[in-house]
């Protein structure tokens, strides 16, 4: 997306906060260091061709703009948030990203536009066989289980119940998979 809208003047940036989901593989993060490590493992492994900026160790950013591990803003070119979304979610991005687009081009066509709000809940797909599969792969198996109880605190017993189904799929999934055959 950043590449189809950069004739548009858009510029996409990725913030690396924190380690959504340390575990076993990817532990908790303690210096800058590390961060910086993990950072570019992560632009790595999920082939991230835009600027990679890193957070501080205390999280400054993130404090400032919400704590959740996969938050979407658009800030427009005056700095101020056009755009906040609670969960990254490419179609919705898109379709906010065409409008800014649009009321920019009005703007510079000498139209007359005001501002309105809009109070939106989409829905977004949810593969948590295939995610949790990726906290068994990358974390470990210590990111499973705090993803679980996590649910569980924050969702209710029956979520856990459906998360904890999701992680043995997961392992079944695994196993029946030999190496090198994904």
């Amino acid at each position: 997306m950043a590449k189809e809208f950069a004739e548009d003047e858009v510029q996409f940036i990725f913030l690396y906060t924190r380690e959504a989901h340390p575990g076993d593989n990817k532990l908790h993060i303690s210096s800058m260091e590390q961060k910086l490590q993990h950072a570019r493992d992560f632009v790595e492994m999920w082939k991230i061709d835009r600027p990679m900026y890193v957070d501080d160790l205390e999280g400054t950013i993130h404090h400032a703009y919400g704590l959740l591990p996969n938050m979407t803003w658009i800030i427009n070119s005056a700095g101020r948030i056009v755009y906040k979304a609670d969960w990254t979610d490419h179609r919705t991005i898109r379709a906010a990203v065409e409008q800014l687009i649009s009321e920019r081009d009005l703007r510079r066509a000498g139209a007359r536009i005001t501002p309105y709000n809009i109070e939106w809940q989409p829905n977004r797909e949810n593969p948590v066989v295939e995610f949790v599969a990726g906290l068994y792969d990358v974390p470990g198996e210590r990111a499973v289980e705090e993803f679980i109880a996590a649910h569980r605190t924050t969702n209710g017993d029956a979520a856990g119940e459906m998360v904890q189904k999701a992680a043995e799929e997961a392992l079944r999934l695994r196993r029946a998979t030999p190496a090198g055959d994904d």
